[in-house]
Parts: structure tokens; sequence; C-alpha cells
């Protein structure tokens, strides 16, 4: 598989687009990634005064995530990048301002990808509300699969994690079981529609190095934590976490981040894809 960044970047170079981001900490390194940004967008700094760029000021977050939305719902900017403002909070205020109504925690979907040389994929189940039941799981999956498939061009070689090997002691911890089952009717699902999937257990390293293009946490709670220390710990990039079908372009990821440079990118290159 190629890398994902050559995909986003030569998607971005289609055409220039003007795409609001949130800073409340204008640190130099978030300002050198926005300069850098700025070679394939016109951008729209919420929040903190950031020279250079076209700026409106709001240091308060809730109302900077205000502010941002309503660039979006105005149609003065093609795609948000949320940035620095709050998740849940500024998402909730997605559906208010644009009279929609909520989609319930377990059906988001915000496809998170990560990239080191060599490797890209995608990881689900980012968020700790999701991938507690299989239901949901499947739901959850099978949108990925989509999003690999006709906005990415990619067939899905797909990873499932568990909580245990076949050979650990089963009932010791009824809560690893209920998790251990899930995946394992997951990863059968799956494989019985036909698609290229193994149950990796705990071995995420496995599933990378075997170039899986989908990964797929034991649950929320573990696929946050994976993912945050991979992108904070461990030197990956987060290059894209879109929200899928809200008929936008909006830029997920997470506050801490320190370089926007990819999530800036990924929102010019869903605009000029179509991807929503």
């Amino acid at each position: 598989m190629g890398k994902l960044s050559d995909l986003f970047l030569e998607r971005a170079k289609i055409r220039r687009r003007k795409i609001g981001i949130a800073i409340l900490r204008p640190i130099p390194q978030t300002i050198e990634s926005l300069r850098r940004g700025a070679a394939l967008a016109d951008l729209v700094v919420v929040g903190a005064k950031v020279e250079g760029f076209e700026n409106i000021v709001e240091p308060d977050t809730e109302a900077a995530s205000r502010v941002l939305l309503s660039l979006l719902k105005d149609g003065q900017v093609d795609g948000i990048v949320r940035g620095q403002v709050k998740d849940t909070f500024t998402l909730d205020e997605f559906f208010r301002i644009f009279g929609k109504e909520p989609i319930p925690s377990n059906r988001k979907v915000c496809p998170a990808v990560l990239e080191r040389d060599p490797y890209s994929f995608i990881a689900t189940t980012g968020s700790i509300y999701q991938g507690m039941t299989l239901k949901d799981k499947i739901f959850e999956v099978e949108r990925n699969i989509r999003y690999l498939r006709e906005d990415l061009g990619l067939e899905p070689k797909i990873g499932v994690m568990s909580s245990l090997r076949p050979t650990s002691k089963a009932g010791k911890y009824k809560f690893l079981d209920d998790i251990a089952a899930v995946n394992r009717e997951l990863a059968a699902y799956l494989q019985g529609k036909g698609l290229d999937a193994k149950e990796y257990y705990f071995e995420y390293e496995t599933a990378v190095w075997d170039g899986c293009n989908l990964i797929v946490p034991s649950m929320g709670l573990v696929g946050n934590a994976w993912m945050k220390a991979l992108l904070y710990l461990g030197g990956w990039k987060l290059l894209a976490c879109p929200y899928l079908d809200l008929g936008v372009v909006y830029e997920d990821g997470t506050r801490n981040e320190k370089d926007f440079y990819w999530h800036i990118v990924h929102a010019v290159a869903m605009a000029n894809s179509g991807t929503r």
C-alpha cells in the first residue's frame, strides 16, 4: 500500500480551498504548521491572534467553537479543522447550528488515519464510547470499509484486536471474556463476508507489521489510549480524523496536538474529493 500522506497531498493540490481552524495556544510549532498548511489553503484562524492569517479573535473556547461552525454553516469556508476547541461540545453545537438530529455516540464514525514509514493504516474505535457491542462494531467497521474503498480506493485488510489469547485462562475476568467474545464474532462475521480479516488478539504490532490497513481495537477504552500513545509517544503522525456522514468537511483530531499541517491537508483533500 502506498503512503496515504501522498494520496492526501495529491488531492489537496487539485484546488486551493478556504479552511477554518480553531487555535487557542499558538506556540511556535503550531504557527509553523499553519504556515505550511497555507501553501494549500486560505486559513481563517479562530481563537488566538496569529500574525499573517485572517483572524477572528475569540479567546473563549466555547464561543470559538460557535464562530468556527458559523463560518462553515454560512459557506464562508469550505471546511473546518476543529483544532484546539472542545470535541464533544463542538460536535453538539454542530448539530444545533446546522439543525440536524444528533448522531448517537455509538453511531459516530471518525476514522483515525495514522502513518509512520513504512506503515499507514486506519484505526476505528478511537472514542471511549465505541465498540462495546457486536452490532456497534459491525456498523462502524462496515462504514470504514466503505471509506477505504470509495474514498481511498483501497481494498481492506482488517486486523481485529481482542483482549485475550486463545491460550489465556478464560473465566478469570468476565469483562475480558465478554470483550473477547465480541471480537471473535466480529472476525468470523467479516470472514463470512469474504473479507481479508484476521483476529490478532492484543498483538497490535503484528497487525501493523502484517500490513493491515484497517485495524479495529478491542474496544473504545483501548483504542483511545493506543492511538494517543502512538501519536504523542511513538512518533506517529495523525494524518486525518474526519467525521463521516455529516454532509460537510469536518476534520477532527485531538486538542493536545501541536502540528495541524496534515489535518489542514486532509480537510482540503476532503473538500476536493467530495468525502462527507
